[in-house]
């Protein structure tokens, strides 16, 4: 196997969350995502949609400042997650310029998104991908991914964030807004060693993104709907 990287154009995105829900099924995480820890979610705003997950970065600050080994990245650049040596100081929380880590206290566990590791070590697709109804995820070798979200950005006039952030990742988003405005973090190109406490997502978070998330998905729907019987 080569190296892997998802595509998220948000431009096709309805803000549906079926990648949300998916997820929380095919990792077993409800009693977590209950309390509002989840390895990925679609954040609907008025100006835009934030895909929060894990960026699978080049050279991944968790590892880089994990004390004890708990993350290590496998050759397809899948940046994974060992509960057993983790000792809870949540140095990977802080050090994420992603803000992506969560501490679920309750289980005394760092959840993070592991690109269905288990499914694409057999061949197939992260379960994200898979239920997408829209197409908005592709799943693919890293320099097709790349090179078709460069093509993309270029034809359609849009940005680009993941390519060269915190030193390069392997997700790649593509959205007609600027990312930062919408909710990306604003991140350095050159790798993050360290940075001070940061908050995370939780319940009300939740809470405020099923409530926008109704109000808006009907709307979005059409307009998706539309742009593709173009």
């Amino acid at each position: 196997m080569g190296k892997y990287a998802i595509l998220v154009d948000t431009t096709f995105c309805t803000g549906c969350n079926t990648c949300y829900y998916k997820c929380i099924q095919e990792n077993r995480l409800l009693e977590s995502a209950e309390r509002g820890i989840v390895r990925t979610m679609v954040f609907t705003k008025d100006n835009g949609l934030y895909h929060h997950r894990c960026m699978h970065c080049e050279e991944p600050s968790c590892i880089d400042t994990c004390p004890s080994g708990a993350f290590n990245k496998t050759p397809e650049g899948i940046v994974l997650y060992d509960n057993q040596p983790c000792l809870g100081c949540k140095s990977c929380v802080i050090a994420c310029p992603f803000n992506i880590p969560q501490m679920d206290t309750e289980k005394g566990n760092i959840v993070k998104c592991t690109m269905c590791y288990h499914r694409v070590s057999k061949g197939e697709q992260p379960a994200c991908v898979e239920v997408c109804p829209t197409d908005a995820l592709e799943f693919g070798a890293y320099e097709d991914i790349t090179n078709k979200a460069k093509q993309l950005a270029a034809d359609n006039n849009l940005n680009i964030y993941g390519l060269e952030e915190n030193g390069g990742t392997s997700v790649i988003i593509l959205t007609k807004e600027d990312p930062v405005a919408i909710g990306y973090p604003e991140v350095s190109k050159s790798v993050t060693k360290a940075r001070g406490p940061k908050a995370v997502v939780g319940a009300a978070a939740v809470a405020a993104l099923a409530y926008a998330g109704i109000k808006k998905y009907s709307d979005r729907r059409a307009e998706i709907e539309g742009k593709k019987d173009e």
